[in-house]
């Protein structure tokens, strides 16, 4: 990696139709030494988030849970976001917090990766790293691009591996994907730019 760029402490993950096979296909590859904290946003009611968790929980060397309101959110861990509400990270006591908040009237998704990643560039910066993988939408398009403005780094699923392009092609076109990678390189270069 760069001396010039820091390695990411925050990767934050989204995706729709097709995720819990593709999640399932990259989170255990993450060595669990991995120096960061990665959050998933998988479009998905309530209750099934949950179930998620437990699945993957089963198969990474990072440990895995669904996010709790006001969990104080630690390295070297997987989060899923809890579905039917809103994940945001905001700065408590002397570290970072997940704060949950009911859906609110014209949010089409809950969980929203635009609205986990929006908040988590405010507060880490250029050392935020947006994916975005297979789904339906043009949800973490305005996350990936408030990314790219505080000088983070964005990964997208290319249409050779995504199970549904809609989500990973918005990106691309909207100009805010640094790198368009088949689904088996993701973790490496998720690893390789957490500094792993």
């Amino acid at each position: 990696m760069s001396r010039l760029l820091q390695p990411v402490a925050l990767v934050a993950i989204g995706c729709s139709a097709g995720g819990p096979p593709a999640l399932q296909e990259i989170l255990p590859v993450l060595p669990a030494d991995l120096p960061a904290t990665v959050v998933v946003v998988q479009h998905m009611p309530e209750r099934f988030t949950s179930l998620l968790a437990e699945r993957l929980a089963r198969l990474c060397a990072l440990p895995v849970a669904e996010i709790a309101d006001g969990d104080r959110v630690q390295t070297r861990r997987i989060w899923i976001a809890p579905g039917g509400r809103q994940t945001l990270l905001e700065r408590g006591g002397d570290g970072v917090i997940f704060r949950l908040r009911a859906r609110a009237s014209g949010e089409r998704y809950a969980p929203s990766a635009d609205i986990l990643m929006t908040s988590g560039a405010a507060i880490y910066g250029r050392r935020v790293l947006g994916v975005l993988m297979t789904g339906m939408g043009d949800d973490g398009v305005a996350g990936l691009r408030a990314i790219k403005e505080r000088r983070g780094r964005t990964l997208v699923e290319s249409e050779q591996t995504a199970a549904v392009f809609g989500m990973p092609r918005e990106a691309i076109r909207a100009g805010v994907a640094d790198q368009v990678l088949p689904r088996p390189a993701l973790a490496p270069e998720i690893s390789r730019l957490c500094g792993a």
